[in-house]
């Protein structure tokens, strides 16, 4: 399969973005004083919500950053040709997505009490997934039992308004929240989650809806060979989803945090251009 040229097109853009998202990260470890986010840490001291949120993040760059690198490595050989590995893309992409929509839940609000509140009732859930996975293999969770009770207890001393046990949205929900966030189509947004979910579990449905098929000959009655190509409009759509989440959030936590965004995007988009190979008449990813 060759990926059209405004699709390769499309995947350079979302290199830059994610790249340029991963290296702002890096230049900004701590909120600075007296910016939002260092005032709701001290809401909450135990536990601090930039930390969380910059977790998320984080994650959403790591798994993002794997696809940048093989469809538009630093290292460009001419001679290299790479298969589109259709639903591990789409698995990146899924957990880019739902990594950075975490991370943008708590940092798009409209003020810090609101950003501390949703932390310590994300925290709640992460424990609880946390004990989940120590029982599922027989190990203690004791420890992590006490760490919910002090967390109850820590927030009804400090955060007294706060219903502890509200979960937050589900995947699909942060996602759709996500969608809202960036004034996209959240229905669409929730189709190409489940889509990615689908293509990351191995699900049957997904190899009916996520390809083009192409009818060949009938080798049995009723039995056709079929000829299956990715719909790359469906994993486009996918990888900007999750870069526009990452970017957006990555705005979020540096303006939270006190940092100056754009003077700083700026600068690390070009030092992420200069990095970029520069090949004449070659486009930047030879995938196929």
């Amino acid at each position: 399969m060759q990926v059209p040229a405004e699709h390769l097109q499309r995947w350079t853009e979302a290199t830059y973005k994610i790249r340029t998202s991963a290296l702002l990260l890096s230049r900004m470890i701590d909120p600075l004083p007296e910016s939002g986010l260092a005032s709701a840490d001290s809401l909450y001291p135990w536990e601090k919500a930039s930390a969380w949120a910059r977790s998320y993040v984080d994650a959403s760059c790591e798994h993002l950053n794997l696809w940048a690198d093989r469809v538009a490595p630093y290292q460009f050989d001419e001679s290299t040709v790479h298969d589109v590995a259709y639903r591990p893309y789409l698995l990146l992409a899924r957990a880019g997505l739902e990594s950075a929509a975490h991370g943008l839940w708590l940092l798009d609000v409209t003020d810090s009490a609101k950003c501390v509140e949703r932390h310590v009732r994300m925290m709640h859930r992460d424990i609880g997934y946390f004990i989940k996975a120590r029982e599922a293999g027989q190990l203690d969770a004791s420890k992590l039992e006490a760490q919910r009770e002090t967390l109850k207890e820590r927030v009804a001393q400090v955060l007294p308004g706060v219903t502890i046990t509200r979960r937050p949205p589900g995947y699909e929900g942060i996602v759709r929240e996500a969608a809202t966030a960036l004034e996209q189509d959240p229905d669409r947004w929730a189709y190409l989650w489940n889509l990615a979910s689908g293509a990351g579990h191995g699900q049957n449905w997904f190899s009916l809806e996520g390809y083009l098929l192409e009818l060949g000959e009938e080798y049995e009655p009723g039995y056709h060979r079929v000829v299956r190509l990715p719909d790359v409009v469906l994993l486009t759509e996918t990888i900007e989803a999750a870069t526009a989440t990452l970017e957006y959030a990555t705005l979020r936590w540096a303006l939270l945090a006190g940092y100056p965004y754009q003077e700083m995007s700026i600068q690390a988009m070009c030092e992420v251009f200069e990095r970029m190979p520069k090949i004449t008449d070659q486009p930047p990813s030879a995938e196929t």
